[in-house]
């Protein structure tokens, strides 16, 4: 009986190690909208049109694509349709250290869009989506990709622009919108007064004679600074509010971040910074400068209790937090708290991972059966 019992735990253990295959997708045919790339609002869930030549930098771009297996163009809203006959692979002749998430397939939830392409029946549709990187340049760089779509079958199309490709599993269909390309952030020109929105970081001060007034932030941040810009170079000055690293480190505490990125953010003169806070609940919030990656209280800031604000005279827009509780900075390494010129992320990670096939779940059933299997053959053996 023993002997049988081993026998069949097994065959259960072979069944078990084989490889699990899947049904292949119905979509076997897609046409990839490479004349038009966009970038996609969050907060509205829109598509806006962009330009494949005259791409900016720290963006996620989206290139469409559509079912053809029908003949009649048709939404994909599934990944899975996708992954399972198609991939992505990518060349990076030049600029392969400003793509910081290579291109591959993704779905979005898209609203509305601005430019040629709509979704045609559904919210969620297929596209091909990249990441150019935050590398805080102040001049552009030249992009030489090319985005090849290999099908997993030679039976499977794949057309670009509604033209068919020569494609099979060893000749893609090659996207070549980006072999000449450029990447770049968008300039703000100072005036006597003037916001820098954070899509427009770089400034320049050619017109520039006298003390000028400048504004980051929305309403609720609003950081003026006030200096005299007179022939001062071109900077880079974005501000940044989010420190997911630092507000998890201190999660009893109430955080303002103001860090200003980058490293060319020092002024020929010495101006006033007013940052306000929304901390001050009676008590006088605490000021802090994240200095070589350590938390810094700013003694020569000045709070201005009516205004609720903190006034600092200084030449370089540093990395700033505001906190309604005194912060003790056990170990500032542990944490990315430098947001001077750390660029954190990776640029040869995919926009995308596949689905969790539950191989890993499979794999630990696998070895169970394996330490059963083996306890019966040897018992069978002893018997």
């Amino acid at each position: 009986m023993k002997k049988i019992l081993a026998c069949v735990l097994a065959v259960v253990l072979a069944f078990g190690m084989c490889t699990v295959a899947f049904a292949a997708s119905d979509v076997t045919a897609i046409d990839v909208l490479s004349g038009t790339v966009y970038t996609y609002d969050d907060d509205d869930k829109a598509m806006y049109l962009a330009d494949a030549a005259d791409l900016d930098a720290n963006t996620t771009y989206y290139i469409p694509v559509v079912d053809v297996t029908s003949g009649t163009a048709a939404d994909i809203t599934k990944l899975s349709d996708l992954t399972n006959n198609y991939k992505v692979r990518t060349s990076i002749d030049d600029g392969s250290s400003y793509i910081s998430s290579k291109p591959a397939f993704v779905i979005k939830n898209v609203s509305s869009t601005v430019g040629d392409y709509h979704p045609i029946s559904a919210s969620k549709t297929a596209f091909i989506t990249f990441t150019t990187a935050d590398k805080f340049n102040m001049e552009e760089v030249d992009l030489d990709m090319t985005i090849n779509v290999y099908p997993s079958d030679n039976s499977y199309d794949a057309a670009l622009n509604g033209v068919d490709q020569a494609v099979g599993v060893n000749s893609p269909a090659e996207i070549e919108e980006f072999t000449n390309s450029t990447i770049c952030y968008r300039e703000t020109e100072a005036s006597s007064y003037f916001l820098v929105p954070s899509g427009a970081p770089i400034v320049t001060f050619d017109d520039i004679d006298d003390e000028i007034e400048m504004e980051f932030g929305d309403d609720d941040e609003e950081v003026v600074f006030i200096v005299n810009a007179t022939n001062q170079k071109d900077l880079f000055l974005r501000l940044d509010t989010e420190d997911e690293a630092l507000e998890d480190k201190y999660p009893n505490a109430e955080l303002e971040i103001r860090y200003f990125a980058g490293n060319n953010k020092t002024f020929r003169k010495t101006g006033e910074l007013t940052i306000p806070t929304d901390l001050d609940d009676g008590d006088e919030p605490y000021l802090y400068e994240v200095v070589d990656g350590k938390l810094t209280l700013c003694e020569d800031a000045k709070y201005d209790s009516s205004d609720e604000a903190f006034v600092i005279k200084t030449n370089k827009l540093g990395n700033y937090v505001i906190s309604d509780t005194k912060l003790v900075d056990e170990d500032a390494d542990d944490s990315d708290e430098d947001g001077d010129s750390t660029d954190s992320t990776d640029s040869s990670g995919d926009a995308t991972t596949n689905p969790d096939t539950g191989a890993n779940d499979f794999v630990g059933l696998a070895v169970a059966l394996a330490v059963v299997s083996v306890a019966g053959i040897a018992v069978a053996k002893k018997r």
